[in-house]
């Protein structure tokens, strides 16, 4: 009896007990690394540190990023092409957008066996390694977006997309129905499919080509839906033109993009709307090309960092701290594709503008964060054209921007035009460019000041500030002409010593005068910083009451060597204006004042000189022939 109690308990209590010691040794064997028979498809991690796990995918991972993954491309035709998948951005391995994630499968292996119970944990791993074996699927990252357009460039050309039916307008500018563009049968990848595809197969570290077939997909509008509605997809072009507008929020200058009908003819599409009705819309993608070329440049100002470094009285480094604005392409066309569609349903007055979306990105040091001088935010923007201007002239304008540019001026303080910016001498670094003197246009050391003078004046009345001294110029020069209206009216001239553009610092603040000049849009941009008490400035676009004719051409004789006998040099005519305009100020308290700008244009005719033979002249020079009222 005893023999067979032994047998009958005794024995599976040793034997359970040999097995729980022999599982405890080969756990603790195996303590730090990962259990023998946990693997990867055909790989054996069994014996390898969670280090030495992570070497062996990322050799994984290189060997993926150089060679790369087949796809073999299956046609509905039968026949089929061969294309290479890298999993990479660019030629260097380090941009993978698709990879395994070395760090996230190092720690799923060494947990295998080391998780659930206390005999889960005691017997799985000898379970694993003797007798059947865990599998695992490595886990794959990926950057979804940059995956995508990597596997597009892999496949490219190897697909022909379906295509809608749709119209063309031969003659837009008229309301005639169109002509149909019939459908066309297209293939197309499924992109989701192969990129599970791809995971897949990596998750198994396989090398094996993958199959990706080309599926048949048919267009969703046929020649036989828009026959129906030909003449009612002329509507939308019917009403026009639609633009697309955009106020820079500093300089609050309105730009403009227009879409003709001719135009819109070209970018329209044939789409179906959430009633399942033909309609004529705008194509997605060329409508965003048009947008990233044409409008992105002129709007998107990346977000910028201040910086502020102040030495002798003035600020010798001053980055101001900006808001960045970028053109949200998507909700821009968006915008206009609904103001577009809109006149599919005939109404009786279509959108004509659409605003330019924007994005917001701030910047992580802030003006107010760099200074101890209480300057904080923009108070006023002046902007002003110097294109097509000499060589001269731009160099002496960029020179006066470089000596402006951190002028500080102190509470209470009067900014002088000429004080900051001069003596317009060519000891000072001037050179000689075309300035009025009295009935000529002549070169003069420091020629193009009133393009300085100009933009100042327009910056201090957007900053609200009390003007003390504006002489306007004596011809009407296309250079100052307003930005909105083109009229005169809004410039300001300097002549050292007796014309001056002066202003008086009366916030109570510090005031920073911050410069720029833009080659490229051959622009200048000039803004006053301080600390916002309230106040604000604008004015009205001006407006001329009087156009003065320029008058009869004229002609002087001269003989003083300048010209050949019979040579002849003309200087343009310039009408004349009376014009005026209105700055408005609200002062701290909320005062509102008003102050009209009345500017007088003298008109001068064309003047020609011509050259005399000085025999025929009497002593002393030639005089205006008969036809001049007045010598130069």
């Amino acid at each position: 009896m005893k023999r067979i109690l032994f047998c009958l308990v005794g024995l599976p209590v040793l034997l359970a007990l040999i097995l729980f010691f022999t599982a405890s040794l080969y756990t603790e064997w195996y303590a730090g690394r990962v259990f023998p028979g946990v693997r990867v498809n055909g790989y054996d991690l069994g014996g390898l540190t969670t280090a030495a796990v992570k070497n062996f995918i990322e050799n994984i991972n290189n060997r993926y990023a150089k060679e790369g993954m087949e796809l073999v491309i299956a046609a509905p035709t039968g026949a089929g092409s061969r294309s290479l998948f890298k999993p990479v951005a660019g030629s260097d391995a380090s941009e993978e957008v698709v990879r395994l994630d070395s760090d996230a499968l190092s720690a799923l292996a060494f947990s295998a066996g080391r998780v659930g119970s206390m005999w889960q944990r005691l017997f799985l791993p000898v379970f694993y390694g003797f007798i059947r074996p865990r599998t695992l699927t490595a886990p794959v990252a990926a950057n979804d977006a940059a995956f995508r357009a990597v596997l597009v460039s892999a496949l490219k050309g190897r697909e022909d997309p379906a295509k809608n039916a749709t119209v063309a307008f031969d003659h837009p500018e008229i309301d005639e129905a169109p002509r149909v563009i019939p459908e066309k049968i297209g293939l197309t990848f499924v992109y989701p499919a192969i990129e599970r595809q791809i995971k897949e197969a990596m998750g198994r570290l396989s090398f094996a080509p993958i199959t990706v077939p080309l599926a048949v997909f048919q267009p969703t509008v046929t020649a036989r839906d828009i026959e129906p509605v030909l003449a009612a997809l002329a509507r939308p072009l019917s009403y026009g033109d639609l633009a697309l507008n955009y106020i820079d929020p500093e300089t609050k200058l309105l730009r403009t993009w227009v879409f003709s009908r001719a135009e819109l003819a070209v970018l329209a599409e044939v789409r179906r709307d959430d009633n399942n009705t033909v309609i004529l819309a705008l194509q997605a993608d060329a409508v965003k090309k048009y947008l990233a070329a044409a409008v992105k440049p002129l709007v998107d100002t990346p977000p910028r960092e201040a910086k502020f470094v102040f030495e002798n009285d003035k600020v010798k480094e001053f980055q101001a701290s900006r808001v960045g604005l970028l053109v949200d392409l998507d909700k821009t066309y968006n915008d206009l594709d609904a103001a577009f569609r809109a006149r599919n349903y005939a109404p009786a007055e279509a959108i004509k503008t659409v605003s330019v979306s924007v994005t917001i990105a701030e910047p992580k040091v802030k003006t107010a964060d760099v200074n101890n001088l209480g300057i904080t935010d923009i108070l006023g923007v002046g902007v002003s054209t110097f294109k097509d201007s000499h060589t001269n002239r731009i160099k002496n304008i960029a020179h006066a921007v470089e000596r402006l540019n951190g002028t500080l001026l102190k509470p209470g303080e009067v900014f002088s035009a000429i004080k900051v910016a001069g003596p317009f001498t060519a000891d000072n670094g001037y050179l000689p460019e075309q300035v009025i003197k009295g009935r000529e246009i002549k070169p003069e050391v420091g020629g193009g000041m009133c393009q300085i003078g100009t933009t100042l004046f327009r910056m201090a009345m957007n900053a609200g500030m009390d003007i003390t001294e504006r002489h306007n110029h004596s011809l009407v020069v296309g250079y100052y002409a307003d930005p909105v209206n083109g009229n005169p009216g809004t410039d300001a001239t300097l002549y050292e010593p007796t014309l001056d553009f002066k202003f008086v610092n009366d916030t109570g603040h510090y005031l920073l005068l911050q410069t720029e000049i833009d080659y490229k849009k051959q622009q200048l941009t000039f803004t006053l910083w301080g600390n916002p008490d309230g106040r604000s400035g604008s004015y009205s676009h001006p407006s001329v009451s009087r156009w003065i004719p320029a008058g009869d051409p004229e002609q002087v004789l001269v003989d003083d060597g300048t010209l050949k006998v019979g040579e002849q040099k003309c200087q343009a005519a310039f009408r004349g204006a009376v014009a005026s305009f209105t700055y408005t100020r609200v002062t701290p308290n909320g005062e509102k004042v008003e102050r009209v700008f009345d500017s007088y244009y003298r008109p001068l005719p064309k003047i020609c000189m011509v050259g005399a033979d000085p025999g025929t002249c009497p002593s002393g020079g030639c005089l205006p022939t008969a036809t001049t009222s007045t010598s130069p």
